[in-house]
């Protein structure tokens, strides 16, 4: 940290090194400049070097100082404060990056050793409108595992996808759930995988693929802690059966069937249902809701932040009682559909509706997750390339996950 004093303005300028080093390992030169208050500047040469400085006698004392390092960040970062003498701080003004041109999101406060499990589920069968399936390969292809490595010190390792079935050579079924079998028989492939990720201590990423890959998610989390609380951030409520699906697009009951309520339709294998803690379901962001979505949850124990009240109240209230809604139990699973945000902002998903989150309040949504919760497993679901401009919504989803574990401006 760097330190500057005087008698009628104070700044505080704190300075991200590049690496770590021994105490009197010497770092490039640099300087700051406070013109209003005609400081000259002084150069620093050690890390433990403090030197006054006295320029005339109407001017204070200047000390520098360096005093704390982070282990592992990728760029150097001057920010300079002005403080009054009752040490009451105002907001930044001025801001000096040193280094390579990136992203200040690079900077986290979340633990380097966590390790994160990235799963591809390339599924659109779920959904009405085709071209999600290729969602797992435009977020790898935005960079999510180098993003993670080189911004945030987390190791992401890449399980690649799961076998997924074609909607041209699979039977679409029941049409009050079409494609309901083979979408369960993938569902259980990545139960299985998140599992395993989950015995092996590390964080399940998954990647749709529509909505319906969340069940694997869920089943295979429950299938090692028990049903566990849910943030759901979605448009849509997902609440569906199919007795009062409009579509018998299965990526609409999805939560419905973890919570239990999906009927015999639903029922596979050894699977344990319901993988939810019904007290413990939030739904964030949700604007579009079915007649049958809006009666069950009139029964259900569930937190529900529509965007009305988004707009009245803010994002951060709203989430922060999602967060601690759903906390508590099990496990806690972020379930994050990109067709919350507004397609302004995400162009590129499978069930666009008008008026969603901005991008501002979608990173902020993430940043409280990784401030509040200790999130167990999440999924990123319906990228559409086909729909999507130049990967647009690919890339804002790498931002939201590295927001979601531990990326900050400061």
């Amino acid at each position: 940290m760097v330190g500057i004093s005087g008698e009628r303005d104070q700044a505080e300028v704190r300075m991200v090194l590049t690496q770590a080093c021994n105490r009197r390992d010497a770092v490039d030169e640099g300087h700051v400049q406070i013109d209003h208050d005609r400081v000259g500047m002084q150069r620093v040469g050690e890390l433990d070097r403090v030197q006054p400085v006295r320029r005339g006698a109407d001017h204070g004392q200047l000390a520098l100082m360096l005093d704390q390092r982070p282990q592992r960040l990728d760029e150097r970062l001057v920010v300079i404060r002005q403080q009054h003498p009752n040490r009451s701080r105002t907001l930044p003004f001025g801001l000096v990056c040193q280094g390579p041109d990136v992203s200040l999101a690079a900077v986290s406060v979340q633990p380097a050793e966590r390790q994160v499990a990235v799963i591809g589920a390339p599924l659109d069968l779920g959904s009405g409108r085709r071209g999600v399936d290729m969602g797992p390969s435009a977020i790898r292809y935005a960079g999510l595992a180098e993003h993670l490595a080189e911004k945030l010190g987390i190791e992401a390792v890449d399980i690649g996808n799961v076998e997924a079935p074609v909607a041209e050579s699979t039977r679409e079924g029941d049409d009050r759930a079409r494609y309901l079998q083979p979408i369960l028989e993938l569902c259980d492939r990545v139960a299985r995988l998140v599992a395993e990720a989950r015995r092996g201590e590390r964080t399940p990423l998954v990647l749709g693929g529509d909505h319906s890959v969340a069940l694997g998610s869920l089943v295979g989390m429950a299938s090692v802690h028990g049903p566990g609380g849910v943030v759901w951030i979605d448009a849509h409520g997902d609440l569906n059966t199919p007795e009062t699906s409009p579509s018998g697009n299965v990526h609409g009951m999805v939560l419905a069937a973890a919570l239990g309520l999906g009927g015999e339709a639903f029922a596979y294998d050894e699977w344990v249902l319901p993988a939810i803690d019904a007290g413990k379901l939030a739904l964030v962001g949700v604007r579009s809701l079915d007649r049958g979505e809006r009666e069950l949850l009139k029964r259900l124990d569930a937190k529900v932040f529509t965007m009305s009240e988004i707009d009245r109240v803010g994002i951060e209230p709203c989430m922060r009682e999602a967060l601690e809604h759903a906390s508590g139990s099990a496990f806690l699973h972020l379930s994050f559909d990109m067709d919350v945000v507004d397609p302004e902002h995400a162009p590129g998903v499978g069930t666009p509706v008008r008026g969603g989150l901005s991008y501002r309040e979608a990173h902020l949504a993430m940043e409280i997750v990784a401030e509040e919760a200790s999130v167990d497993s999440f999924d990123v679901v319906e990228v559409n390339p086909i729909l999507d401009r130049e990967n647009e919504t690919g890339r804002l989803a790498v931002e939201l996950v590295a927001s979601a574990l531990g990326a900050r401006i400061l």
